[in-house]
């Protein structure tokens, strides 16, 4: 593990950090970067982080279900309103609305509950490549800012703190019409504080990557195409399982429908070990502009 790598994730960590205004208001900031709006999985982790805040630490975030309202604005602090809703005996609701400029970005609900034994089954584990040996994104996006100058954004360099493989890759520019189904290796590149709730807020953060591109699979677009005007509408996770984001997760996602100019994309996260931790589920907007 680098010097480099660690530095990488304490700049993304701390960018993920919350201010205490109030009880139940929290200001968070973002990162320099050449992107004209700030990244989802940002502002989902931030919200999870002000609602966490709020509940007592034996408690675990267990689902979320969130709303993107407007795109945010990365040189603006966003603020975060906490709405304590319910502390139950064993389950705490919190409900967060991100705002700028007077404005909600975004909404969310989330849940906590004390952990608890009971009845399990899972889905198992899809028969995958392992993560070694695949290329990783920082890789790829070196090669193609290389290849094609100036055609892409270059990506954020704190995107860098995750060592994210997607096990098949596809042509940016001359995409083929495949299967609505993919799946990414992923973990930070440097060891993590030892919280579950900096693990929840991490996987937050990384469940909004790769994500919405599932549902453009059978179109033959990718996420560069020019004419596509693309955002996440929505986004909910479940989380069934403690888990470890410096260790290798795999990420496996598909798209059982698009239409309207939406596209729907689900996800399961299991461990290298083939336990699944977590559920994701969100609606995109996949608009083609003439």
């Amino acid at each position: 593990m680098s010097d480099t790598h660690t530095e990488l994730l304490t700049f993304l960590l701390e960018n993920l950090q919350i201010e205490q205004l109030d009880a139940f208001l929290f200001r968070g900031t973002s990162p320099e970067q050449e992107w004209p709006r700030v990244f989802g999985g940002q502002v989902l982790a931030q919200a999870m982080h002000a609602a966490a805040s709020t509940v007592p630490s034996e408690r675990h975030v267990h689902s979320l279900h969130a709303y993107f309202l407007r795109a945010g604005k990365p040189n603006i602090p966003i603020i975060y309103e906490v709405d304590p809703i319910r502390d139950g005996g064993s389950f705490t609701t919190r409900r967060v609305v991100a705002r700028q400029e007077g404005k909600a970005i975004f909404n969310t609900s989330m849940s906590f509950q004390k952990p608890e034994g009971g009845l399990e089954h899972q889905f198992e584990m899809p028969d995958v490549p392992g993560p070694e040996g695949l290329q990783s994104d920082v890789e790829f996006w070196d090669e193609v800012n290389e290849k094609y100058p100036g055609k892409i954004p270059v990506r954020p360099p704190h995107f860098r703190a995750i060592d994210s493989r997607l096990v098949h890759r596809r042509d940016l520019f001359n995409p083929k019409i495949e299967e609505p189904v993919q799946g990414v290796w992923f973990k930070t590149s440097a060891k993590m504080p030892d919280t579950p709730a900096s693990h929840h807020m991490m996987l937050a953060y990384i469940s909004d990557m790769h994500f919405m591109s599932t549902c453009m699979r059978p179109q033959g677009i990718a996420m560069s195409n020019p004419k596509l005007q693309a955002a996440s509408l929505d986004h909910s996770m479940w989380f069934h399982e403690e888990f470890k984001v410096d260790e290798w997760m795999y990420y496996h996602m598909d798209s059982p429908r698009s239409s309207h100019s939406r596209g729907i994309n689900r996800g399961s996260v299991y461990t290298q070990s083939g336990k699944l931790v977590a559920t994701t589920a969100q609606e995109g907007l996949i608009r083609i502009r003439d």
